[in-house]
C-alpha cells in the first residue's frame, strides 16, 4: 500500500524507513539498520510549565548498537530560521534532550530498586541539569510510559549507551547554503533530501 502524507511527522517516518543507512553513515555509525529500533513520536506528555513533570515528544528515539539518538526533525519549510548556518531551537526542545537523558542515565542505568525511590532521591540531579521540573509522580502515566520506554532502551543495551542529539534536516533538493550545519550547542545536523518520494508537496510511504 502507497500513503500520501504531508509535512514534518510523515518526512520524518519516511526517513527512517528510506533512509536510515545513509542516516547512520551520516553519523559515522556502523550499526546495522535491522537490527535497530525505533520510537517513532514518543510523547511523554504536552503541558508545559515549571511545575509539570511533562516535558512533551521527540520526533523519533533511535537505538542503534552503541549509541541512542534523541531526535528532532526541521524541514524546509519550519517556522525555525537559519542564520549564519545555524538553526536555534526553542528551549523546550533543547529542555526536553536533558531531561530524557536524565532519565536514561538515573533510571535506565540506574541503581534504584523502585520508581518511588527513584522519585524521592533523584530530584536534585534532575535540578542539577537545569529544570526546576518534578520527577514524573508514580502511578501517572507519565511514570508509566517512562518507565516503558527506559525499560525497552535498558534491554536493547548492555551497557549505558552514548546518547546522540540530531536534528534532521528534510529538504526538497536544497542548495548546501540553505542547510544548516550546526543546531543547538550539541546537535548533529543529517540533511535528508525527501525530491525523489515527492509528489508535489506530499510523501509517498510505502508500507
Amino acid at each position: 500500500m502507497e500513503i500520501l502524507a504531508y509535512g514534518e511527522d510523515a518526512l520524518t517516518l519516511w526517513a527512517m524507513k528510506a533512509k536510515l543507512p545513509a542516516i547512520l553513515q551520516a553519523l559515522h555509525d556502523t550499526s546495522d539498520p535491522c537490527l535497530c529500533q525505533l520510537f517513532f513520536r514518543p510523547s511523554f506528555g504536552r503541558s508545559g510549565g515549571a511545575d509539570s513533570s511533562q516535558f512533551g515528544e521527540f520526533d523519533f528515539i533511535l537505538l542503534a548498537n552503541r549509541d541512542l539518538y534523541l531526535g528532532e526533525s526541521k524541514w524546509h519549510r519550519s517556522s525555525e530560521k537559519i542564520q549564519g548556518g545555524i538553526l536555534d531551537l526553542r528551549e523546550e526542545q533543547l529542555l526536553r534532550h536533558m531531561i530524557f537523558k536524565f532519565y536514561v542515565e538515573e533510571w535506565a542505568f540506574g541503581n534504584y530498586s523502585s520508581w518511588h525511590e527513584f522519585e524521592s532521591n533523584a530530584l536534585p540531579r534532575l535540578h542539577g541539569v537545569g529544570t526546576t521540573k518534578p520527577i514524573a509522580p508514580e502511578h501517572t502515566l507519565l511514570a508509566t510510559n517512562l518507565q516503558t520506554v527506559l525499560g525497552i532502551v535498558k534491554e536493547h543495551y548492555f551497557a549505558r549507551p552514548i546518547i546522540r542529539n540530531v536534528l534532521l534536516f528534510l529538504h526538497n533538493g536544497a542548495s548546501m547554503n540553505h542547510i544548516p550545519h550546526k543546531a543547538g550547542s550539541d546537535f548533529e545536523v543529517v540533511p535528508v533530501d525527501y525530491s525523489e518520494a515527492a509528489i508535489e508537496n506530499f510523501i509517498r510511504l510505502k508500507m
